[in-house]
Protein backbone atom coordinates (compact mmCIF):
# COMPACT_ATOMS: atom_id res chain seq x y z
CA UNK A 1 0.00 0.00 0.00
CA UNK A 2 3.38 2.35 -0.71
CA UNK A 3 1.11 4.49 -2.77
CA UNK A 4 -2.32 4.72 -1.24
CA UNK A 5 -3.39 4.66 2.23
CA UNK A 6 -6.45 3.80 4.05
CA UNK A 7 -10.02 4.83 3.18
CA UNK A 8 -11.48 4.62 6.00
CA UNK A 9 -10.53 5.57 9.95
CA UNK A 10 -12.41 5.11 12.77
CA UNK A 11 -12.37 5.73 16.19
CA UNK A 12 -13.78 3.02 18.10
CA UNK A 13 -12.54 4.25 21.63
CA UNK A 14 -10.88 6.85 22.90
CA UNK A 15 -9.73 8.91 26.26
CA UNK A 16 -8.84 12.39 26.69
CA UNK A 17 -7.49 13.61 29.90
CA UNK A 18 -9.12 17.35 29.38
CA UNK A 19 -12.66 17.89 27.85
CA UNK A 20 -12.50 18.62 23.82
CA UNK A 21 -14.07 21.21 21.95
CA UNK A 22 -14.18 21.13 18.07
CA UNK A 23 -11.01 19.18 18.73
CA UNK A 24 -9.34 21.25 20.71
CA UNK A 25 -8.68 21.11 24.38
CA UNK A 26 -10.73 23.19 26.83
CA UNK A 27 -7.55 23.48 29.48
CA UNK A 28 -3.97 25.16 28.49
CA UNK A 29 -2.28 23.95 31.78
CA UNK A 30 -2.10 20.31 31.26
CA UNK A 31 -1.34 17.43 29.52
CA UNK A 32 -3.94 16.98 26.59
CA UNK A 33 -3.27 14.34 24.25
CA UNK A 34 -5.22 11.05 24.12
CA UNK A 35 -4.27 8.62 27.26
CA UNK A 36 -6.43 5.59 25.78
CA UNK A 37 -7.35 5.19 22.15
CA UNK A 38 -8.17 2.43 19.57
CA UNK A 39 -8.59 3.38 16.04
CA UNK A 40 -9.52 1.20 12.95
CA UNK A 41 -7.99 1.82 10.02
CA UNK A 42 -9.67 -0.28 6.54
CA UNK A 43 -7.47 0.01 3.30
CA UNK A 44 -9.16 -0.56 -0.18
CA UNK A 45 -7.40 -4.26 -0.27
CA UNK A 46 -9.77 -5.01 3.03
CA UNK A 47 -6.75 -4.75 5.16
CA UNK A 48 -7.84 -4.00 8.59
CA UNK A 49 -5.26 -2.00 10.61
CA UNK A 50 -5.51 -1.15 14.41
CA UNK A 51 -4.05 1.74 16.11
CA UNK A 52 -4.00 0.97 19.75
CA UNK A 53 -2.59 1.97 22.78
CA UNK A 54 -2.66 -0.79 25.16
CA UNK A 55 0.01 -2.87 23.78
CA UNK A 56 4.27 -2.77 23.83
CA UNK A 57 5.67 0.16 21.05
CA UNK A 58 5.41 -1.61 17.43
CA UNK A 59 3.46 -3.86 15.41
CA UNK A 60 1.78 -7.32 15.21
CA UNK A 61 0.95 -9.03 11.70
CA UNK A 62 -1.39 -11.33 12.37
CA UNK A 63 -2.31 -13.60 9.86
CA UNK A 64 -4.02 -17.09 9.01
CA UNK A 65 -0.87 -19.11 10.06
CA UNK A 66 -0.12 -17.41 12.61
CA UNK A 67 1.30 -13.95 14.33
CA UNK A 68 4.74 -11.94 14.08
CA UNK A 69 5.60 -8.94 16.15
CA UNK A 70 7.99 -6.09 15.54
CA UNK A 71 9.45 -3.24 17.35
CA UNK A 72 12.93 -1.41 17.78
CA UNK A 73 13.72 -4.07 20.80
CA UNK A 74 12.01 -7.72 19.76
CA UNK A 75 11.22 -9.54 16.35
CA UNK A 76 9.25 -12.65 18.00
CA UNK A 77 6.39 -15.44 17.15
CA UNK A 78 6.62 -18.84 15.02
CA UNK A 79 8.36 -17.43 11.87
CA UNK A 80 11.22 -15.58 13.83
CA UNK A 81 11.92 -19.50 15.57
CA UNK A 82 11.90 -20.94 12.43
CA UNK A 83 14.63 -18.70 10.99
CA UNK A 84 16.96 -20.44 13.52
CA UNK A 85 16.58 -23.46 11.79
CA UNK A 86 16.14 -22.37 8.29
CA UNK A 87 17.66 -19.01 8.09
CA UNK A 88 16.68 -16.81 4.99
CA UNK A 89 19.48 -17.09 2.07
CA UNK A 90 22.20 -14.22 1.42
CA UNK A 91 20.48 -12.83 -1.54
CA UNK A 92 17.18 -12.47 -0.08
CA UNK A 93 18.42 -10.28 2.48
CA UNK A 94 20.78 -8.52 -0.06
CA UNK A 95 17.33 -7.97 -1.93
CA UNK A 96 15.41 -6.90 1.44
CA UNK A 97 18.22 -4.36 1.76
CA UNK A 98 17.89 -3.46 -1.85
CA UNK A 99 21.19 -4.50 -2.42
CA UNK A 100 22.88 -2.49 -0.05
CA UNK A 101 25.49 -4.05 1.98
CA UNK A 102 24.58 -2.91 5.69
CA UNK A 103 22.00 -2.93 8.28
CA UNK A 104 22.00 0.49 9.40
CA UNK A 105 19.87 3.40 8.50
CA UNK A 106 23.15 5.85 8.78
CA UNK A 107 25.03 3.42 6.64
CA UNK A 108 22.53 3.08 4.13
CA UNK A 109 21.33 6.66 3.94
CA UNK A 110 25.51 7.53 2.92
CA UNK A 111 25.30 5.00 0.44
CA UNK A 112 22.17 6.40 -0.64
CA UNK A 113 23.90 9.98 -0.87
CA UNK A 114 26.48 8.54 -2.83
CA UNK A 115 24.95 6.46 -5.71
CA UNK A 116 21.84 9.08 -5.44
CA UNK A 117 19.13 5.71 -5.17
CA UNK A 118 16.74 5.59 -2.57
CA UNK A 119 17.12 4.14 0.94
CA UNK A 120 15.68 1.46 2.17
CA UNK A 121 13.76 4.25 4.89
CA UNK A 122 12.04 6.06 2.11
CA UNK A 123 10.53 9.65 2.51
CA UNK A 124 7.58 8.45 0.14
CA UNK A 125 6.32 5.22 2.22
CA UNK A 126 7.13 6.82 5.46
CA UNK A 127 4.97 9.90 4.47
CA UNK A 128 2.05 7.22 3.40
CA UNK A 129 2.18 5.33 6.98
CA UNK A 130 2.64 8.53 9.16
CA UNK A 131 -0.39 10.31 7.06
CA UNK A 132 -2.24 7.21 8.51
CA UNK A 133 -1.40 8.26 11.89
CA UNK A 134 -2.16 12.06 11.49
CA UNK A 135 -5.64 10.65 10.18
CA UNK A 136 -6.39 8.34 13.18
CA UNK A 137 -4.99 11.29 15.36
CA UNK A 138 -7.74 13.76 13.87
CA UNK A 139 -10.18 11.12 14.17
CA UNK A 140 -9.81 11.05 18.15
CA UNK A 141 -9.42 14.38 18.38
CA UNK A 142 -13.20 15.16 16.69
CA UNK A 143 -14.54 11.72 17.78
CA UNK A 144 -16.10 10.32 14.56
CA UNK A 145 -15.09 8.08 10.94
CA UNK A 146 -12.96 9.97 8.40
CA UNK A 147 -13.90 8.69 5.11
CA UNK A 148 -9.84 9.19 3.28
CA UNK A 149 -9.28 9.23 -0.43
CA UNK A 150 -5.79 7.88 -0.96
CA UNK A 151 -5.12 9.23 -4.32
CA UNK A 152 -5.92 13.17 -3.65
CA UNK A 153 -5.07 12.83 -0.22
CA UNK A 154 -8.28 14.31 0.97
CA UNK A 155 -10.30 13.52 3.80
CA UNK A 156 -14.28 13.45 1.94
CA UNK A 157 -17.35 15.21 3.10
CA UNK A 158 -15.65 16.68 6.29
CA UNK A 159 -14.58 20.32 5.75
CA UNK A 160 -13.72 20.16 9.55
CA UNK A 161 -11.54 17.39 9.63
CA UNK A 162 -9.85 18.61 6.17
CA UNK A 163 -9.08 21.64 7.31
CA UNK A 164 -7.01 19.99 10.73
CA UNK A 165 -4.62 19.04 7.67
CA UNK A 166 -2.41 21.87 7.60
CA UNK A 167 -2.98 25.11 9.85
CA UNK A 168 -1.64 28.94 8.90
CA UNK A 169 1.73 29.57 8.66
CA UNK A 170 3.61 31.84 11.00
CA UNK A 171 4.19 35.05 9.20
CA UNK A 172 7.86 34.99 7.47
CA UNK A 173 7.80 31.32 7.44
CA UNK A 174 4.91 30.62 4.54
CA UNK A 175 5.71 27.92 2.41
CA UNK A 176 5.54 29.26 -1.26
CA UNK A 177 5.04 26.86 -3.96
Amino acid sequence: MEDSGPTLVEPLSVQHPVPLRNGYPTVDDCYNTATAFLVRCLFPNGVELFIRHDTPNGIRFEGEEGELFVSRGALQGPAVEELKEKPLPEEILTALRKGKGTNSHMGNFFECVRDRSLPISDVFSHHRALTTCHLANIALRLGRPLKWDPGREQILDDPEANAWQSREQRKGYEIRL
